[in-house]
């Protein structure tokens, strides 16, 4: 629907020269075109025009300068598709600057929909151009922004879409654990929220269910980057009482990212546990652990109920049975130290194996904001390759259909005749050029 609107729109305005010219050749965009049909619209008769891709993509980024929301909308939506579908990482770097500042103009300017969509195209621009210099300067521009629709918002969509983008852009572009942590800070001060008037004074709006959680989940996939120690020596003892309580919260999704949480929590904490070599290393230091001083049986308790009794007040059926599942597959890493295995079949048959929370919680993240697009970007994008530390397989030839092997493989197909016709002339000039060479040296000439 997106494509059929700008084509309307498009043809409306073939005259007009676009103030920002087509910077990329033919091959830096797939060949693919869009056909428009224009009954669709007003019931006059059928004509198509095509469209290349390419002015298409030149088309939803000049929708972004628009003055009517719901062109920008239709712009960003535009965007959104083709970054999901595709690995357009040649456009991307191509335009990084001009789309960061759109999206982030969506963001600072939009209502609660084009609000959330410029978040997320901020996200997806992020994932395509990869970490380095222009996912560190997206976040850099990005970041009061988002941070300031996470606070007070336009809707609930928007605060939780600026949330878990603020996370994806830092997973991406931070230069270091400063600027991780920076955002952690802006993340926890979210989900420590507890609506007394000294948190009205933060300046940020009470936080709803879905808000918390996407706090929760962007908090958790950055603190899998951190290093162990660091969470055992800081994070920790600051974060666990925080997470029990939100065991108490009445929104299932907050109890749920909370106890993923403290999973990955248990989990970075064991893996610091010190060796002989920490010790012989540590002689003039020590390494402060800050698990002891944390009431983790009781924890551990409020785990063990919720992945027996009932969810929330009033919740129904499913709700219940869904949180005792997950409860009870959280109690078990907690207690016995081993995370779920989670296994993911990408396209041409290779199934990936994720074991630890870390990997699990960064997949999540992933596959969720990348959506229908997953696959896709698990094939074809670097950034990927390298988060999970694979290499895609070649893609295997698409078996031809019956009507394609008569068309392409058959004796009497079209392509068979050229190629017939192609080789019987090779040997005509062959022969020719024999001939011709016999007759100028003069000696098989009569």
């Amino acid at each position: 629907m997106v494509i059929m609107f700008f084509a309307l729109w498009v043809s409306g305005r073939k005259d007009r020269k676009s103030a920002r010219a087509d910077d990329f050749t033919d091959d830096d965009m797939m060949s693919t075109t869009s056909t428009v049909s224009s009954s669709e619209f007003n019931g006059a008769p059928e004509t198509e025009e095509v469209f290349d891709e390419s002015t298409l993509m030149d088309q939803f980024v000049e929708a972004l300068y628009q003055k009517r929301a719901s062109m920008r909308e239709a712009g960003l939506k535009g965007l959104i598709d083709a970054f999901t579908s595709s690995v357009l990482t040649e456009f991307a770097e191509d335009q990084c600057e001009t789309l960061s500042n759109r999206f982030i103009n969506s963001v600072k300017v939009g209502s609660g929909p084009e609000a959330a969509q410029g978040a997320r195209a901020l996200g997806l621009l992020a994932f395509t151009v990869g970490a380095g210099s222009n996912a560190q300067g997206i976040l850099s521009d990005a970041t009061p922004h988002l941070w300031k629709v996470a606070r007070v918002g336009p809707s609930i969509a928007a605060r939780s879409a600026a949330l878990e983008t603020l996370g994806v852009l830092t997973f991406i572009g931070a230069a270091d654990l400063e600027s991780t942590e920076a955002t952690m800070e802006l993340l926890w001060s979210i989900i420590n929220h507890k609506h007394s008037p000294e948190d009205q004074k933060t300046g940020i709006n009470v936080p709803p269910g879905p808000v918390k959680v996407s706090a929760l989940v962007a908090w958790s996939l950055l603190l899998s980057t951190v290093d162990a120690r660091k969470v055992s020596s800081h994070h920790l003892s600051k974060s666990l009482p925080v997470l029990s309580n939100l065991l108490k919260n009445d929104d299932l999704g907050v109890r749920t990212a909370a106890g993923e949480a403290i999973a990955l929590l248990y989990e970075m904490t064991d893996s610091s546990a010190p060796t002989e070599d920490d010790a012989e290393d540590s002689e003039d230091h020590e390494v402060p652990i800050a698990r002891a001083t944390i009431p983790e049986d009781e924890v551990v308790e409020q785990m063990k109920a919720l992945s027996v009794h009932a969810g929330g007040k009033g919740a129904p059926k499913k709700e219940r049975a869904v949180q005792r599942s997950s409860f009870r597959e959280l109690l078990a890493s907690i207690e016995n130290g081993v995370a779920p295995q989670v296994s993911v079949k990408l396209q041409g048959g290779k199934t990936l194996k994720f074991n630890s929370w870390t990997e699990i919680t960064q997949l999540n993240v992933i596959r969720r904001f990348l959506s229908e697009g997953f696959q896709t970007h698990m094939q074809g994008n670097e950034l990927l390759h390298e988060i999970f530390d694979f290499v895609p397989q070649a893609e295997k030839r698409k078996a031809l259909s019956t009507k394609e092997k008569r068309m392409l493989q058959s004796p009497n197909s079209v392509v068979s005749k050229a190629r017939t016709e192609v080789m019987n002339r090779r040997r005509q000039n062959s022969q020719s050029q024999k001939m011709g060479g016999f007759s100028a040296n003069g000696n098989d000439s009569d």
